[in-house]
């Protein structure tokens, strides 16, 4: 019983560490998830990461950061790039 509480008490702690983490999946012509393709990382901070399909961030890659209702580039550091060109959100 004690093994049961322990297991569950470690699964519902990992969850809640990837909670503040949305994924953005490409999709085919039909909408079917292409799992087997990089996807994108929305972390809670604003920062967009890529991922490949094992779910490991490139950080060596584009990233990008949400700023109220604009999307910067960003370096592997995450420093805006306020000399690239950017985004707007409507």
């Amino acid at each position: 019983m004690k093994l049961a509480f322990k297991v569950t008490f470690f699964c519902l702690i990992s969850l809640c560490a990837y909670a503040d983490e949305e994924r953005i999946y490409q999709t085919d012509s039909i909408g079917n998830i292409q799992y087997n393709k990089p996807s994108q990382t929305i972390q809670n901070d604003g920062r967009i990461i890529q991922t490949d399909p094992y779910g490991n961030k490139q950080y060596n890659k584009q990233q990008y950061q949400i700023k109220s209702d604009k999307v910067y580039q960003t370096d592997s550091v995450g420093n805006v790039q306020y000399n690239k060109p950017q985004l707007k959100i409507k």
